[in-house]
């Protein structure tokens, strides 16, 4: 299992270097719960900011942003029936 690190500073496998589509499955599944964490953690931080600022406009951009994002992701996957 090799590692890289993002530009943004996550460490996620390289899921396309594992030998088989099951492990390659497990490491792309790894990776995205990484990122979450990783999204997670820096919502709070930017909630923060917004907090501190609170007449900004550009922060509910930046989650409006993030939003559009996420559902596009969601929508590539099969609902949960």
């Amino acid at each position: 299992m090799k590692t890289q690190t993002t530009d943004t500073g996550l460490s996620l496998i390289q899921a396309q270097r594992e030998p088989t589509a099951a492990a390659a499955y497990q490491a792309h599944q790894a990776n995205i719960a990484i990122i979450l964490a990783a999204l997670h953690d820096r919502l709070a931080a930017h909630a923060e900011r917004a907090a501190a600022d609170p007449t900004n406009w550009g922060f509910a951009g930046d989650l409006g942003a993030i939003q559009g994002r996420l559902l596009e992701a969601t929508e590539f996957m099969p609902p949960v029936r």
